[in-house]
């Protein structure tokens, strides 16, 4: 067992965002804009909640191997996926240009986070989540 790398922080991140939008392409057509946004936002946490509480680990960890090195409490499971999802929101707001809260989420945030503690922001956070292959 060793400790996950970045790109294996964001590799089952990308997955479960493309599982999310496939599931929230259908509001896209029926909605659209910010409040298509806001249902994506709320899919993604509903996913998350999900995942943590009743399988402890989501499809993008499954598929890539990793799972978390210890046990979480119920409270550390729904405050990660609550900023999780809060991180996730990056990719859909911009400030002065398409992407630009993301980049900033990515290249502030949680590289350095993962480069200095091992874990990205959300899992720091949430009790030093860590995540093991």
């Amino acid at each position: 067992m060793k400790t996950t790398t970045a790109l294996y922080k964001l590799l089952p991140s990308l997955v479960n965002v493309c599982l999310t939008f496939v599931v929230a392409l259908p509001l896209l057509v029926w909605v659209g804009g910010l409040t298509w946004k806001l249902g994506w936002l709320a899919i993604f946490l509903s996913y998350s909640l999900l995942a943590e509480v009743f399988f402890r680990r989501d499809v993008g960890m499954t598929l890539f191997g990793t799972h978390y090195e210890l046990p979480r409490s119920l409270k550390q499971k729904i405050v990660y996926a609550i900023l999780y999802s809060l991180s996730f929101s990056s990719l859909l707001f911009a400030i002065w240009l398409p992407f630009d809260l993301l980049l900033a989420n990515l290249l502030l945030l949680q590289l350095p986070c993962v480069y200095f503690t091992g874990n990205t922001l959300h899992g720091f956070l949430s009790g030093n989540i860590k995540t093991v292959k």
